[in-house]
């Protein structure tokens, strides 16, 4: 009887979509080293470059002081810089600035450094692969209720400042967006045979949103 391998879904390809590219927010919270992965959809006169990576973090830095987000963060919390991945090849390098290091100014011990407000990412589609997350951390002890739920004025502040992010991203010609990587079955190795080409979807406008007060963990934070 001839071997018949069961396929299966592939994680060993580096991300790869046609219009993409990955924007990191670079953090640290309570001396651990924290990043937010944002999804962006750029056109085909889009050039990744230092200047960009250099003029989004400086946006960011202001918008998270104009927000108020910085006011509800812990001393401990400080928003460093950002970082741009161009995917729409294989294997490119990333442009990273660190022009922020903007701490904190909430008063007050920081929450526990998992703990995050998840802000909902929503798009034109249904489906998880068509929805997104973002993990909002760095909070001072003032956004906790005394019922343990998350503070209202910390839920809509994070949503202007990622809202202030999107707009700053479009400043360098990127839509925020959520990407979803292509899908492979592993037939014979080593040969891969792609099962869905992934998909790159645009946020909708007023697609930010947090949908509950609870606060979430989220362990994956280290690069």
């Amino acid at each position: 009887m001839p071997f018949i391998r069961v396929p299966k879904l592939s994680g060993s390809h580096p991300l790869e979509l046609a219009a993409a590219v990955q924007v990191r927010l670079i953090w640290t919270m309570n001396d651990a080293d924290c990043i937010n992965v944002l999804g962006g959809q750029v056109g085909g006169g889009f050039v990744n470059s230092q200047a960009h990576a250099d003029a989004l973090s400086t946006a960011v830095s202001a918008v998270y002081t104009s927000s108020g987000l910085r006011a509800l963060h812990a001393s401990t919390t400080v928003f460093n810089g950002v970082g741009i991945r161009d995917v729409r090849i294989r294997n490119l390098a990333e442009y990273v600035s660190y022009d922020g290091t903007e701490a904190g100014t909430g008063s007050g011990d920081p929450m526990p450094a998992q703990t995050a407000a998840v802000m909902t990412l929503r798009t034109a589609f249904a489906g998880k692969s068509y929805r997104g997350r973002v993990y909002i951390g760095g909070a001072n002890e003032a956004q906790n209720t005394s019922s343990g739920r998350i503070d209202g004025t910390y839920r809509t502040t994070a949503i202007a400042f990622l809202e202030a992010v999107r707009d700053a991203m479009a400043d360098e010609g990127i839509t925020l967006a959520v990407l979803s990587a292509p899908r492979y079955a592993n037939l014979t190795p080593p040969l891969d045979v792609q099962t869905w080409p992934g998909a790159i979807t645009p946020v909708l406008a007023g697609g930010i949103s947090s949908r509950d007060n609870a606060w979430n963990s989220q362990r994956r934070r280290r690069s």
